[in-house]
């Protein structure tokens, strides 16, 4: 996959996380629960989190892949 930045080859790997992986628009001091036009990406409590994402180590850039999740979306 070329990177939308630079052109240049990302490499395909994972983005691991814990619980909770959210997309918002400002800062969530409390919840992650997703606001309006915010996407809650996962909520696993007892597993990690894994997304298939391709990383660009020149302009360090990450492009992470959620169509195989099913998203809460404010």
């Amino acid at each position: 996959m070329k990177c939308p930045i630079c052109s240049d080859e990302m490499e395909q790997g994972y983005l691991q996380t814990g619980t909770r992986v959210a997309w918002t628009k400002k800062i969530h001091k409390v919840s992650l629960m997703p606001k309006d036009g915010e996407i809650l990406l996962e909520n696993n409590l007892m597993k990690q989190t894994v997304f298939t994402a391709y990383i660009c180590k020149g302009c360090k850039k990450i492009v992470v892949d959620y169509a195989d999740k099913e998203i809460q979306q404010g």
